[in-house]
């Protein structure tokens, strides 16, 4: 199994939009996700996706113990290293593993107090297996926050995406297959993947029958600054991104 973040062109292209600070991962994802955290205070931490690790040193800023990075890309984890070493963190407060998250149960690490995961999940197949090795990798009332691609974005299967007037200016966003769960073949910097589509009902009712009680979820659209509504003119009509805080039941 190899990344598509691997490729050298893809993954010099996504770097620089990381690099961007009116991103949605920088005015969207990261401030949604930081909200949801628990106290990290002497918690170990793992995160499912972890890229080049940003998430990572964010934790260990606000106290976690240590924390752990599982990623595909050799790439992405490449990076990830410079950034820690180049930060001068002590190399016993973090760890990196080169695996893809349906093979977490393969980490050392025996348990967590909290779980995390940003933009990944919609790449995962079969959601409930990965529930159940997360679910064995949690402390009792440990939690999972995790944020994915809204299951309105994951249901497009083809055609227009939009329904625009006749200034071209997108006043509908089309859904017609939003009931149609399973494989998506999309494509990005001219490189195929694959992701999955399922439903917000899906998605909970997962959550729930692996044992995970639901506490709060977000679907940020920028509501509250207008400042950016013309950035992101999509955030008008819908959200982008799902955000859920769950425990693992005791």
């Amino acid at each position: 199994m190899r990344s598509v973040y691997d490729n050298p062109i893809f993954f010099e292209r996504y770097l620089k939009l990381r690099e961007n600070p009116n991103s949605v991962n920088e005015l969207i994802e990261k401030p949604t996700m930081f909200s949801l955290l628990p106290d990290l205070n002497g918690k170990t931490v793992l995160d499912l996706g972890c890229g080049v690790g940003d998430h990572l040193q964010t934790y260990l800023q606000l106290g976690a113990k240590k924390v752990v990075g599982l990623d595909l890309s050799e790439a992405m984890l490449s990076e990830a290293a410079c950034k820690f070493a180049k930060n001068g963190w002590d190399l016993t407060a973090y760890r990196f593993y080169n695996l893809p998250m349906q093979q977490l149960d393969q980490i050392e690490e025996r348990e967590f107090g909290l779980i995390t995961s940003s933009f990944a999940f919609h790449y995962i197949e079969n959601f409930p297996e990965l529930l159940t090795k997360i679910h064995q990798k949690l402390k009792p009332n440990g939690c999972l926050i995790f944020s994915q691609e809204h299951p309105i974005t994951t249901c497009f299967r083809g055609g227009e995406r939009w329904e625009k007037d006749a200034q071209n200016q997108q006043v509908a966003y089309r859904l017609n297959f939003y009931r149609d769960e399973g494989e998506r073949d999309r494509n990005w910097f001219k490189q195929p993947f694959k992701t999955y589509h399922r439903t917000s009902a899906t998605i909970f009712n997962q959550l729930i029958q692996a044992d995970f009680e639901i506490v709060q979820v977000e679907e940020p659209m920028l509501a509250n600054q207008p400042e950016w509504h013309n950035e992101f003119k999509d955030l008008q009509h819908r959200p982008i991104l799902l955000f859920v805080k769950s425990v693992r039941k005791s």
